[in-house]
């Protein structure tokens, strides 16, 4: 019975232990999260630094000048490059075409410009044409602006300069030699010399410009002196041969600016000038001539070209130059008989063909601008107490 008693205690026991609610179990800790990953901070990319533009090419600036050009007023203010001065007509025409701007010319002699932006301190005109003599004095006088052409490099040294005290730069955009053309219709004998000017029958029939006011003018007087001293520079030569014209009663005309209107209409029959403008008043005036390059000698010269230091549209000024020097308007110097100053560009064979033959440009030297400059004030004098001008 003890025995039966402790087994059904036993049962009991175990019956209870499987009834009790079960332990709650300790909670174990979950393992911390990983850290959210911060994105790496990039690193920067140095911005591309700004071109200045000196530094741009050529399309470059063409493109950025143009849009700043937008906001000077679509104008640009010249002196000295009236349309019927080595095809300023032309090129203006085209410039306007292209963006949109128009030009305001004040037609005067390479004398009248350097005072005149003298007097102004280049804060009137945004460019100016006039003998390069004269832009290398505006240059010294740092009244041009500093700006050089993306094409610099291929300008021929001596036909620019930057003035080495006050930075500012000239620039020499064509060039051509001094002759003269004759109506056919009232001048049966033509001069092909200086020395066959000298005749009786040319009675009130010559025309040239006033050296006092042009560098053309000045030209024709060195011109004058190479033909019967054979040096350029001896101008004393040079203004006693005029003077004999003139007491001889042959001038009819010395204007202080570039005219045709006395050549058209008849009343002079021998104006003198140089070859790209007479070439082209031959192929337009209507009237019948003949150009000539006098055989006994003659001068070859560029022309000045530049920017005022104080241009109103100075944006504008360099767009201008820019087209005018290194884009399209040194071919349309070339396609109106203007020699470019740029060795790139040539004057197309067509256009060629109609200059004098090669051997009419024989004697012809090419004008010392230092040398131009040096005898210019004295030149002047010359000529007018040779001639008598007042």
């Amino acid at each position: 019975m003890r025995s039966k008693g402790i087994v059904l205690g036993m049962v009991l026991m175990l019956l209870l232990a499987a009834c009790a609610p079960a332990a709650t179990p300790t909670p174990t800790a979950a393992p911390p999260a990983p850290p959210t990953p911060v994105p790496a901070t990039p690193t920067a990319v140095p911005p591309t630094p700004t071109k200045t533009l000196e530094q741009m090419s050529f399309e470059e600036r063409i493109t950025f000048l143009a849009e700043k050009a937008k906001a000077e007023g679509g104008v640009i203010n010249s002196y000295g490059m009236p349309e019927i001065w080595a095809n300023y007509g032309g090129i203006f025409a085209e410039f306007k075409k292209r963006f949109g701007i128009t030009q305001q010319d004040i037609d005067m002699g390479s004398s009248v410009v350097l005072a005149r932006m003298t007097e102004e301190d280049a804060s009137k005109n945004d460019v100016a044409d006039l003998k390069p003599a004269f832009a290398a004095e505006l240059a010294k006088r740092g009244l041009t602006a500093d700006y050089k052409v993306s094409c610099w490099d291929k300008l021929p040294e001596g036909q620019k300069g930057q003035d080495p005290n006050t930075g500012s730069v000239w620039y020499v955009g064509y060039k051509g030699t001094l002759g003269w053309i004759v109506n056919t219709n009232l001048i049966k004998t033509i001069p092909r010399s200086w020395k066959e000017l000298e005749n009786p029958e040319y009675k009130n029939m010559i025309g040239y410009l006033d050296p006092r006011a042009t560098g053309t003018g000045i030209n024709t007087v060195e011109a004058a002196a190479y033909a019967v001293s054979g040096d350029p520079y001896n101008y004393k030569a040079g203004a006693e041969f005029l003077g004999r014209l003139h007491k001889m009663g042959l001038v009819a005309s010395v204007d202080p600016k570039v005219t045709v209107d006395k050549f058209q209409r008849g009343e002079i029959g021998i104006l003198i000038n140089f070859d790209y403008n007479l070439l082209k008043w031959k192929e337009e005036l209507g009237v019948p001539s003949e150009v000539v390059i006098p055989a006994d000698g003659t001068v070859a010269s560029g022309g000045g070209v530049i920017i005022a230091k104080n241009a109103p549209h100075p944006y504008t000024a360099r767009l201008f130059m820019e087209f005018l020097l290194c884009g399209d308007g040194q071919k349309l110097y070339a396609q109106a008989f203007v020699t470019p100053i740029n060795p790139e560009v040539q004057i197309p064979p067509e256009v060629a063909a109609k200059f004098p033959p090669k051997e009419a440009y024989a004697k012809v030297v090419m004008i010392d601008y230092a040398k131009d400059a040096a005898i210019s004030e004295d030149l002047k004098k010359a000529w007018a107490e040779a001639t008598g001008a007042q």
